[in-house]
């Protein structure tokens, strides 16, 4: 909807709390644009690569095609996906 000095786009973003790691990086997530999110971690430290998953039960962890490129721009339509950083 729009109209006026305002515009009304639909749609849902659902973002969690993530459980923290003493010594890891803290990972961040937020809309960055229409229909995208930007993951993002600090410290940039080495060594460090984003895993994805479409569920938690169970969860079926997998390397990002993003690896360990940090930010990363990722869609926010579509299925839900699940977002962690793994030290191998």
């Amino acid at each position: 909807m729009s109209g006026g000095n305002f515009t009304l786009t639909g749609g849902f973003w659902a973002f969690a709390v993530a459980v923290q790691i003493p010594h890891a990086p803290y990972l961040t997530i937020v809309a960055s644009g229409p229909g995208v999110a930007t993951i993002s971690w600090t410290p940039a430290t080495p060594g460090f690569v984003l895993q994805e998953s479409p569920g938690l039960a169970p969860a079926g962890w997998t390397n990002s095609p993003s690896g360990a490129t940090n930010p990363v721009v990722v869609p926010a339509a579509g299925p839900t996906k699940f977002y962690r950083l793994h030290r191998p």
